[in-house]
């Protein structure tokens, strides 16, 4: 066989493995809770819309995070070709200006939530 078809067969396996996992260790957890006696109300979880609640600071990280790393690569790309900088600038440049802009979002977030709790 060739390793092209392999990585496809794998790839779903692996898929589906992980997927009967998950559905027969959630049906023994069941059967225990029911063998003890418990409520069927534990049985229930979070809302489907409790899980796409978004926060509001949310955006604004992802915001800062893609302005930061798109305005480093627009510099990374004028010290590639002004100065002859070697290919490594590109990724140095997004890391440090990703992990700047994480820094920002940190005070941001830190300060409003200080205003929130009093």
């Amino acid at each position: 066989m060739n390793g092209e078809v392999l990585i496809p067969i794998f790839f779903f396996g692996g898929i589906a493995a992980v997927l009967i996992m998950y559905f027969n260790n959630r049906n023994k957890e069941r059967m225990a809770l029911i063998e003890k006696g418990l409520s069927p109300e534990l049985f229930k979880g979070q809302p489907v819309k409790e899980w796409f609640k978004t926060n509001p600071l949310s955006s604004l990280k992802w915001g800062l995070l893609a302005v930061f790393v798109g305005l480093s690569i627009m510099f990374a790309m004028w010290l590639h070709e002004t100065y002859d900088a070697p290919d490594g600038i590109y990724i140095s440049s997004m890391l440090v200006a990703g992990g700047i802009a994480l820094v920002i979002f940190y005070f941001i977030a830190s300060k409003k939530l200080k205003q929130e709790q009093g």
